[in-house]
């Protein structure tokens, strides 16, 4: 039975899947989510200003978790609330605040929303009222990026009410990479941007 982390070594070996991965995760129930991912070997390139840095591929995860169990994914987890009756007070009052803004997770599985908070983990957000302060807006996510220039000129004309002069060409993507991406996180998820504003 694997015991120990060798995220040190992702880069070496594949990723751990099946019977392997399930002894891996039964031997090591102190780690956090994040620590098993990455001790896994599950680690992906940062999304948008974090490209350059290595992140937990959660969704990878969570999907070889339910393929080693043998849990169809489309399977909506909350059919039997199992998975969110299992939740601590906490974590149920965030989910109950992420399906308010955001109603599209009432169609995900559970070990998908749980991976989702997982990943909020990542920017600070594990209550109800951080969601609530931090959450602003979301987009379908762009292979060309061009979600950040839509996140941007929505901040400017609909949120700021700025109108824009039809003369004056605004470059949106710069006005993301050049200001607005230190006061914003983005997170990818589902083929969905949603982006958190970094003061809450």
């Amino acid at each position: 039975m694997t015991t120990c982390s060798h995220s040190d070594l992702a880069t070496k070996q594949e990723r751990l899947a099946g019977n392997e991965l399930l002894a891996f995760i039964e031997g090591n129930s102190t780690m956090s989510k994040l620590e098993l991912c990455l001790g896994a070997g599950y680690i992906r390139q940062g999304p948008g200003s974090l490209k350059d840095t290595q992140m937990a591929a959660f969704t990878d995860f969570y999907e070889a978790i339910m393929d080693a169990k043998g849990i169809d994914p489309e399977r909506n987890a909350f059919a039997d609330g199992a998975w969110f009756d299992k939740l601590c007070t906490q974590d149920k009052d965030l989910y109950e605040m992420i399906e308010e803004r955001c109603p599209e997770f009432t169609k995900l599985s559970g070990e998908q929303c749980q991976e989702f908070m997982d990943e909020l983990s990542e920017l600070g957000i594990t209550t109800s009222s951080q969601f609530e302060d931090a959450y602003f807006a979301q987009f379908d996510y762009a292979h060309d990026e061009s979600h950040y220039g839509e996140f941007c000129e929505y901040l400017h004309t609909e949120v700021n009410c700025l109108e824009v002069p039809e003369y004056l060409v605004v470059d949106w993507m710069s006005s993301w990479y050049r200001n607005f991406r230190y006061d914003f996180s983005d997170l990818e998820f589902d083929g969905t941007v949603y982006f958190f504003h970094n003061h809450f």
